[in-house]
């Protein structure tokens, strides 16, 4: 019976698990950090819009600011639904990304 090479071989196989749980934990990380900072810049951009005049385009440039994630203009809806009235409503989807965020219009 050989086992010269038996240690190496072990090493191997539980080297490439871990290599693989850590890759996937590091993915995985990217990814939350990735939405939590969509929600983010959504919430800002929807309080922004919420206190503003309603202006689809600075609302949407509010989101994407700097290109962050490879976001496009189109990624972005901006609604308005229930307006006007006193359920007024701004409204951001991120499209792709599970990204939704309503906030209530403050009339002054």
């Amino acid at each position: 019976m050989r086992r010269e090479g038996q240690s190496l071989v072990e090493t191997t196989l539980v080297l490439a698990a871990f290599l693989g749980l850590l890759l996937g934990v590091v993915d995985l990380g990217q990814k939350l950090f990735m939405r939590e900072s969509l929600l983010d810049r959504a919430r800002a951009a929807v309080r922004w819009g919420a206190t503003h005049p309603y202006d689809p385009e600075a609302i949407r440039n509010a989101v994407l600011s700097d290109g962050f994630g490879g976001l496009k203009a189109g990624d972005i809806a901006v609604s308005d639904p229930g307006c006007p009235g006193p359920a007024c409503r701004v409204r951001i989807v991120i499209a792709g990304q599970g990204v939704a965020i309503a906030a209530l219009v403050e009339r002054r």
